[in-house]
């Protein structure tokens, strides 16, 4: 019984076992779970993908809105929620006196990391459309247009998903789009791979742009890949420096609560106008949000490295150079 219960565990494996068995949990076990609870939504709801897809342009009715609702819930528990759980079940020794779940963050890093998510929509805004003016090869554009039907189809249903026309319906958006989605992705990109990665690769830097890579990639969504990625390294600095996992949470919270606010609020035909000012225009005010960002990432950095340095006073052994 001892040695099965040593053998089926990855605290005191190697990085690389730990990354390799992680992802198989996730994609081979959460995808399972996956496919098996979009196959009992369409049963419950009556539909599927395609039908939803089908009937998104002409506007989405309850039962498609509630069906789009169990999709998401259905993604983020399958691919996300449920794999870190057991990944870090099986690593719970690793986590254990580290903070990164237990440790929650004062109530000043709290209003920093809300300021930070506001100032960081002009950066992703202004990014979004450069990457959505990019273009692949000529011999490859049969690929761009699926990518672009593809993103399409999300972005409908998510516009469809987010107009509210109760507070009530607004909160369900908020738990479906907001809650749900920043807890269970931040555990198990920053929770659980820049971790594995940083003790892959010695380097904390390295940990964050790969596992910044590897969320905007997960999220097969090509016109929305740079925007995205720079919030996953601000995610992954947050996490890095602030030494707690609720750091980025509360970012990432922040970035999808947003929109759905201000659809209920404004209504989603104004968030959806293209905005006015040129690239130019945007480009020249971008100078002040960017600063804020910095500014508020170096104040948790040099936290972080003044810990270092007490630690470093306290004890002969060095800490770890990020």
């Amino acid at each position: 019984m001892g040695d099965n219960q040593n053998y089926f565990r990855l605290y005191g494996k190697s990085p690389f076992y730990q990354l390799f068995f992680s992802l198989m949990i996730m994609l081979f076990a959460g995808v399972i779970l996956l496919y098996l609870l979009l196959w009992l939504g369409t049963f419950i709801f009556r539909t599927d993908w395609t039908t939803l897809v089908k009937n998104i342009s002409g506007g989405s009715g309850k039962e498609d809105v509630a069906f789009l609702r169990f999709m998401i819930i259905s993604q983020d528990i399958s691919l996300f929620i449920l794999p870190g759980i057991i990944i870090i079940t099986l690593m719970k020794q690793s986590y254990q006196g580290n903070g990164m779940f237990t440790k929650l963050p004062r109530f000043n890093e709290v209003v920093l990391v809300i300021i930070l998510g506001f100032s960081v929509f002009p950066v992703t805004s202004f990014t979004g459309q450069l990457n959505s003016a990019m273009h692949l090869p000529d011999w490859l554009s049969g690929v761009e247009q699926w990518m672009a039907d593809k993103e399409d189809q999300a972005n409908n249903a998510i516009d469809n998903l987010i107009v509210a026309r109760s507070f009530g319906s607004m909160a369900m958006n908020l738990l479906v789009i907001a809650v749900i989605p920043a807890i269970g992705e931040e555990f198990i990109f920053r929770g659980v791979f820049q971790k594995i990665l940083s003790s892959l690769f010695k380097s904390g830097h390295f940990a964050v742009w790969f596992t910044a890579i590897l969320f905007s990639a997960l999220h097969f969504q090509f016109f929305g890949f740079i925007p995205r990625l720079i919030l996953g390294l601000i995610f992954g600095y947050l996490f890095l420096w602030g030494g707690t996992l609720w750091l980025p949470v509360i970012s990432h919270f922040v970035n999808n609560a947003f929109p759905v606010i201000l659809a209920y609020v404004q209504g989603l035909e104004k968030i959806n106008t293209p905005q006015d000012l040129p690239l130019w225009k945007q480009a020249i005010v971008l100078p002040l949000p960017v600063a804020i960002c910095l500014v508020i990432l170096f104040y948790f950095r040099n936290k972080s490295n003044n810990k270092k340095n007490e630690l470093a006073k306290m004890t002969p052994l060095d800490p770890e150079d990020y």
